[in-house]
């Protein structure tokens, strides 16, 4: 497995960076190619490294890939969708699939999975973080040593990307402020002690997490599988809590919140959940639903 770190080079999403980029790349397929990067920066107004960054991101939540010989990015499903229905990236259902999608990057974003999927400790510090990864590393990607300062860029940009800036340096910051990162408002990392530089998980906010970005997880985690997609739409309540790039590690939910949100699916009619004879299962309505779909189902509603 190649994983990859400190690809950002120590930027982390700016609040407009995404749509920015993306209706650049959708006015010029080519516009992020390393070899356009003086064009990048005068259309992005963004420096050099702050466009390597934003492609990196681009990629890396979903919305564009690599298109025609590798010598342009075409846009996905998802960014099309998102372009047509949440061109500035300002509806909440939206942050959430872009964040569900960086967790689950298992190689592109390998510290922002490794964080969500792998790392079990709540209350954490720095050296938790990077001692934990670097064990990961070793059993899991290609390259067996990765230099310390790039987990300790990634810890800072995870950081960075999950908490507001006026939680961490004290200051109140402007709602119109572009210092922080848009996935800030999902409230997924707080801090515990600026003193001891602690900070911890938190699971979503019950009421701020659609639940249908919760079936757009399991939609993602059906298709992102070792087997491809289940067309049985069959899959177990325990590997929707603790399974890699299942809802409960991507949103940090515990099993009361996971519940809460598939009865209110199940309420609505988009699955089944089946807790007799020990089964514990759930089976989706449409087994053929996929991530954009749900995403799509989402901004009807709203």
């Amino acid at each position: 497995m190649q994983m990859k770190f400190k690809a950002h080079q120590s930027f982390f999403i700016r609040k407009g960076w995404l749509s920015k980029g993306l209706r650049g790349v959708q006015r010029n397929s080519a516009l992020l190619m390393p070899s356009n990067s003086k064009e990048a920066m005068n259309e992005l107004g963004l420096g050099a490294n702050q466009v390597v960054a934003l492609r990196y991101w681009l990629q890396s939540t979903g919305l564009i890939e690599m298109g025609f010989r590798n010598r342009e990015h075409s846009i996905t499903d998802l960014g099309e969708l998102i372009l047509e229905k949440d061109p500035y990236i300002e509806e909440t259902g939206t942050l959430w699939a872009l964040h569900c999608n960086l967790a689950s990057a298992q190689e592109e974003a390998a510290s922002w999975y490794f964080f969500f999927n792998e790392f079990k400790m709540n209350v954490f510090g720095k050296g938790d973080f990077t001692h934990a990864i670097e064990r990961y590393i070793f059993l899991y990607n290609d390259k067996k040593k990765v230099a310390l300062t790039s987990l300790d860029a990634d810890f800072s940009c995870i950081l960075n990307t999950y908490i507001p800036h006026d939680r961490t340096n004290g200051r109140a910051s402007s709602p119109e402020s572009v210092i922080d990162s848009p996935l800030g408002e999902l409230g997924l990392i707080d801090v515990e002690s600026k003193a001891a530089k602690t900070y911890r998980k938190k699971p979503a906010n019950l009421v701020s997490l659609p639940s249908l970005l919760v079936l757009y997880a399991i939609c993602e985690m059906r298709d992102d599988g070792p087997d491809g997609r289940n067309e049985a739409a069959e899959v177990k309540l325990e590997t929707l809590l603790d399974g890699p790039r299942s809802p409960g590690r991507v949103f940090n939910l515990d099993s009361v919140g996971l519940l809460t949100k598939l009865y209110e699916l199940e309420n609505d009619g988009w699955l089944r959940i089946n807790r007799t004879a020990g089964l514990d299962v759930i089976r989706l309505t449409s087994p053929d639903m996929d991530g954009v779909s749900c995403l799509g189902n989402y901004y009807e509603m709203i």
